[in-house]
């Protein structure tokens, strides 16, 4: 009887603790879903819609750095006396001061005297080789409104936005692709027949800065005029 009893009493025993066993494993159980689930939800707000999604390659959505609106003021007057004939550019000397006034002091040295148009790209742009005096780089100087048109002056530079020297283009044909990544500093008035026939190799016989006159100032608001109508055909 007692025999009996006994075996009773394992099984009772056994079955509770079995039973607190299988209490054990649904609890893991249930705290590993809740886990798996508290993970997919973060994972899913964590994650770009469709709507949302960005292409490699592209910046992320959002207003863009403000720039300030150009005053479009010109300055002195770059006269280039080339192997082609003479080419006249302002100066946005309120613009870009920093630029402006670099150009000019080489010009005034007389460094960019005998300095050749080292690349040319046809219909497209010619540029000068550095000129005579080593100098150290400048800044980037951007506004709103100074664009890569027809006629613009810019600084040619490295990869790096502030690592212009001295080099500077002049374009033949819109370059719009280079707005806001090159600084330009200048407008072309006259010389645009000389600037096409520029080939690599042409050079700069001598250059010279004279104060902006009556002309000038015609010649200039003339040519913003015939842009604005461009942009609006």
């Amino acid at each position: 009887m007692r025999r009996g009893y006994s075996a009773i009493l394992y099984m009772a025993m056994a079955h509770q603790r079995g039973s607190r066993r299988s209490e054990w494993k649904l609890w893991v159980g249930v705290i590993v879903l809740l886990a798996a689930f508290l993970t997919v939800k973060w994972w899913l707000d964590r994650s770009p819609t469709e709507y949302q999604r960005i292409q490699l390659g592209q910046a992320p959505p959002g207003p863009k750095p403000e720039i300030k609106e150009a005053t479009m003021t010109p300055g002195r007057v770059i006269e280039l006396d080339t192997t082609k004939g003479r080419i006249d550019f302002v100066l946005f000397e309120k613009d870009c001061p920093i630029t402006a006034s670099r150009i000019a002091e080489l010009v005034q040295d007389g460094c960019y005297n005998g300095v050749a148009f080292d690349r040319v790209v046809k219909d497209g742009l010619i540029q000068t080789a550095v000129c005579k005096k080593q100098v150290g780089t400048i800044g980037l100087e951007v506004l709103e409104g100074l664009i890569n048109t027809k006629g613009a002056v810019g600084m040619a530079r490295r990869r790096a936005p502030d690592s212009a020297t001295s080099a500077f283009y002049i374009l033949l044909e819109p370059w719009r692709h280079l707005d806001y990544e090159y600084t330009v500093f200048g407008r072309l008035i006259r010389g645009m027949d000389v600037a096409f026939k520029i080939k690599r190799g042409h050079v700069i016989k001598t250059a010279r800065v004279r104060d902006l006159t009556r002309e000038d100032r015609k010649l200039f608001e003339k040519i913003l005029e015939i842009e604005s109508r461009r942009k609006t055909d």
